[in-house]
């Protein structure tokens, strides 16, 4: 059942793409591809051993995108996330870690 959880959210966070991209805003990119696993308010714990993203830094958070992006950060929801930022620019992992350390 995780299994086909992880997939579905995959699945729709990749169909989101286009929206968040019209406008470019760290908001919707934030409700568009991240609020699905980790809340409206940054604190829900996805899956065991993933801190929330509530609390943590930009420059923190920042890095960690990074790190999903190249593949050098993460072994859980690995893919997920990498097939999240992979499609979003260094401008835009920026704006939405700045925006994520303000919830």
């Amino acid at each position: 059942m995780k299994k086909v959880l992880i997939v579905f959210s995959a699945v729709m966070l990749l169909s989101s793409f286009g929206v968040a991209f019209a406008d470019g805003d760290a908001a919707n990119l934030f409700k568009t591809h991240c609020q699905g696993c980790h809340g409206a308010d940054g604190g829900r714990v996805p899956a065991s051993g993933i801190e929330p993203i509530k609390g943590q830094s930009a420059a923190d958070l920042l890095k960690k995108l990074e790190g999903y992006k190249d593949g050098s950060f993460g072994a859980q929801r690995k893919l997920v996330m990498e097939n999240v930022v992979k499609q979003l620019s260094d401008e835009q992992l920026k704006s939405l870690a700045d925006y994520a350390s303000t919830l």
